[in-house]
């Protein structure tokens, strides 16, 4: 079986290979597929990436005060407003007419309990990133490289059916992206993912088809495709950075293992310049 490193549009071909072009290579990382190995794209415009980190909140109470009194070298002991602020608050919670004198109490002292609130790490957010390609295939033969392309995203996002009522997990893709055969560091440091949305827009600008192959039929002249990538992991800065500003070399494990050691990283893992459509096994 022949495997296909599939290009569009196929101009990109010799940029790549002889001016070091920017571009945008998927992969997939996990198991055998046979259809392709990579897909080079143009880098979109306007590509966006978002890092979030999850925070909360929690008060601290008498706990809070004490440690902030301690660390500004200051008395830690309870005062006469400590115990006026407190009073107030426990009889305001029993509400009626005990809570509404406390309330009116306590707009006459002016003192409230300070609950010192804190901030509080949660977590990190699992990125997701968005892509959107228009495809305008210029012949028939890039006609057929755009179907193949929309059609090995869509295939291989979706699970594989095992057994009576059991799914496989769908393969995880690589995206890198690339200047020439080498990473381009300049641009975001993805771990592995999973195609989590793709939609997909025929001639969106005009009916216009190319002609009718007598196989497939007649492709469309404008395909525009949107997917969103999620990672498969929330990451740390261990996975972008080591002791400098730039990210780290290598793709051999997002931490993330699903199926059978054997499972082979996909061939964009390897630098090459190679971009040719159609590439024979192992070469």
């Amino acid at each position: 079986m022949s495997h296909t490193i599939l290009t569009f549009p196929e101009t990109l071909r010799s940029k790549v290979s002889e001016d070091g072009f920017p571009h945008i290579s998927f992969s997939m990382v996990r198991g055998e597929v046979g259809e392709f190995t990579d897909i080079h794209l143009f880098v979109p415009v306007g590509m966006a990436a978002n890092d979030g980190m999850n925070y909360g909140s929690t008060e601290l109470g008498i706990i809070g005060a004490a440690a902030q009194a301690t660390r500004l070298g200051g008395d830690a002991s309870v005062g006469m407003e400590d115990i006026i602020s407190r009073a107030t608050a426990s009889f305001k919670s029993m509400g009626g007419s005990a809570g509404a004198a406390s309330a009116a109490a306590e707009l006459k002292s002016g003192l409230v309990v300070n609950p010192f609130t804190s901030v509080t790490f949660e977590g990190v957010n699992v990125r997701s990133f968005e892509f959107a390609f228009k495809l305008i295939p210029s012949s028939r033969d890039e006609s057929k490289t755009a179907h193949k392309i929309e059609n090995a995203f869509r295939k291989y996002m979706y699970p594989k059916a095992r057994g009576a009522g059991a799914l496989e997990y769908p393969p995880t893709f690589r995206i890198e992206f690339m200047s020439g055969g080498l990473p381009n560091k300049y641009m975001p440091r993805i771990i592995d993912t999973y195609l989590t949305t793709m939609s997909t827009n025929y001639n969106a600008t005009g009916n216009s088809f190319h002609t009718n192959d007598g196989v497939l039929g007649a492709a469309p002249t404008e395909i525009d495709i949107s997917m969103t990538f999620q990672e498969v992991r929330a990451i740390t800065r261990d996975d972008l950075y080591g002791e400098d500003l730039v990210y780290r070399d290598g793709y051999d494990n997002a931490g993330h293992t699903v199926g059978t050691p054997g499972d082979i990283p996909g061939e964009s893992a390897v630098p090459t310049n190679e971009t040719t459509n159609s590439q024979p096994e192992g070469g």
